[in-house]
């Protein structure tokens, strides 16, 4: 509920604090008295965008902050500055126009002549059918798998795409996995590859170089093992006059054994090397493949291992990607399939509140003077169209004459017709709306005698579950009330003034006979005044 309102620098008005209270708050006063500005304070406070020709003539900035008693109370401020920017906030807190929008919509409906209200929203006819059935955890239900759906689709969409990026490169990738998988590659291939090539291109100075040694240890006089066996025979004669010699001479014999061997393994070495130019092509064929993948693939054996790598799991992907593909398109089917149940079925329980909704409208209407009239509940499903909500969308039709056919509600022409189809659909959502304050802006226009005695008992019966804020010329309303406001302007030094003051109950007798007569009260009106609030307690 809206509990106070504050307003400073609003056209005529120099400041305000209202306190309203529960139940059904009447406001009163003569024409241009500023009633128009309350609503447009409230218009302000609920998301409304400022204009420069409501600041007050002499201020630099506008000012409206409301209370609601709701979600451990909300205080919504919002500041007009005369360079043109404003703020909201809430409890606060700076928010942005959207986040301020979205909060007050569940704070307070205001309906006037020409407003654009929930109600008149074909958008919002769904959730109010679905406020007054009875199956919100089948709605949850349908909501979460929707959600699921959702989420299924959009990972299987994913991977259908990445499925086709690698069906658009599975020709390259072939082609380049056979470059890639055509030697062994790694680190330690190409070192070997290379010390390989270097030992072919070489054999020839190789076997040179080794035969030169060969003959320089055993061919000819000068042979290296001939002078070591000269000079181990030497040695011999003299060693036996003193051991060192005879040590040495030992070590000669060694030596000339360890020569020998290395003739041998000269010889093959010399063996196994010939000048082999198929090999040597082969390795060099090797060598430059490896050269031409580097070039390609990062400039490094370890960057084109990596690549190769990469392509080899890509491949293993699309396999597993195929698996999870096919497992997905199986769950969203089923998915499906009981979306469409739950949708169904809510499908049938909005049928049938459809039906007992309209009869209850129906009643209210009647009590508001429109027994002619014909409510229809459109109700539409599309099963190819399942959104959060189910198959359905949903809007109010309606006929106000015999004979007229039937158009939707958000058409319908009269101000005092908008207002009585309102009134009869609060009534019968009243214990479940969206909000719990709502503000009725002369929306008895064109409405008198009996009509507005019977609104009037629709206001109070609808202030039983709502705080109602209710702006209205008719003694019939404005008895009803638990609350009564008169606004008025008066001159303070040179400027006009809007006040708002709370009615004692003797004050409400001469405005309520104000209403009935006009400015000059009669002992009549005074009468009627009087009985009106005696009847209404």
């Amino acid at each position: 509920m809206l509990s106070s309102l504050y307003i400073k620098n609003l056209a005529i008005i120099d400041e305000l604090n209202i306190s309203f209270n529960e139940g059904l708050n009447i406001i009163t006063g003569e024409t241009a008295a500023g009633k128009s500005l309350i609503i447009k304070a409230i218009q302000l406070l609920m998301g409304r965008k400022f204009s420069p020709e409501i600041l007050r003539t002499g201020s630099d900035t506008l000012v409206v902050e409301g209370k609601f008693n709701e979600h451990n109370n909300t205080i919504i401020r919002r500041i007009y500055r005369q360079n043109r920017q404003s703020k909201s906030f809430i409890n606060d807190e700076p928010v942005t126009q959207k986040e301020l929008l979205k909060t007050t919509r569940l704070l307070a409906d205001l309906h006037g002549q020409h407003d654009h209200q929930n109600l008149l929203d074909s958008n919002t006819h769904l959730h109010y059918l679905d406020s007054y059935g009875s199956y919100d955890s089948i709605l949850v239900k349908l909501k979460n798998t929707f959600q699921s759906v959702q989420e299924c689709e959009s990972k299987l969409h994913k991977l259908l795409l990445m499925q086709q990026k690698l069906r658009e490169k599975s020709e390259l990738y072939k082609f380049q996995l056979n470059e890639l998988t055509q030697y062994p590659l790694s680190i330690n291939f190409e070192k070997e590859i290379v010390k390989q090539y270097n030992r072919l291109s070489m054999a020839s100075e190789i076997q040179s170089s080794l035969s030169t040694v060969g003959m320089l240890l055993e061919e000819g006089d000068y042979a290296v093992i001939n002078s070591l066996n000269k000079i181990r025979n030497e040695l011999e004669k003299v060693s036996e006059f003193d051991d060192s010699i005879l040590t040495i001479q030992k070590r000669t014999g060694e030596n000339r054994i360890e020569l020998e061997d290395m003739v041998l393994d000269i010889q093959r070495i010399k063996e196994n090397l010939s000048v082999r130019p198929d090999e040597l092509e082969k390795a060099n064929d090797i060598i430059a493949h490896i050269e031409m993948l580097k070039r390609k693939h990062g400039g490094s054996i370890e960057s084109v291992i990596e690549y190769r790598d990469s392509i080899i799991q890509a491949e293993l992907d699309s396999g597993g990607c195929k698996t999870e593909i096919n497992n997905l398109e199986n769950k969203f089917q089923d998915m499906k399939k009981e979306l469409l149940e739950n949708s169904t079925k809510i499908s049938q329980y909005r049928k049938a509140t459809a039906i007992k909704l309209e009869k209850t409208i129906k009643n209210n209407l009647n009590h508001l003077n429109m027994a002619d009239t014909i409510f229809k509940i459109n109700l539409i499903s599309d099963p190819e169209n399942i959104i959060e909500t189910g198959m359905d969308s949903c809007e109010f039709f309606i006929s106000t004459n015999i004979g007229e056919e039937l158009r939707p509600v958000a058409k319908i022409a009269s101000g005092g017709e908008i207002s009585r189809i309102m009134l009869a659909i609060k009534m019968a959502l009243q214990s479940k709306d969206i909000v719990d304050t709502l503000i009725f802006d002369e929306i008895d226009s064109g409405i008198s005698g009996a009509t507005a005695e019977r609104i009037g008992e629709t206001f109070e019966k609808l202030a039983e579950s709502h705080q109602i804020l209710c702006i209205t010329h008719l003694s019939q309303i404005a008895g009803k009330g638990d609350t009564h406001f008169k606004v008025s302007k008066n001159i303070k030094g040179e400027r006009i003034v809007v006040n708002v003051n709370k009615l004692t109950k003797t004050d409400r007798i001469g405005e309520i006979a104000t209403l009935i007569s006009g400015r000059k009260i009669t002992e009549s009106s005074r009468k009627q005044a009087e009985e009106l609030l005696q009847a209404n307690g």
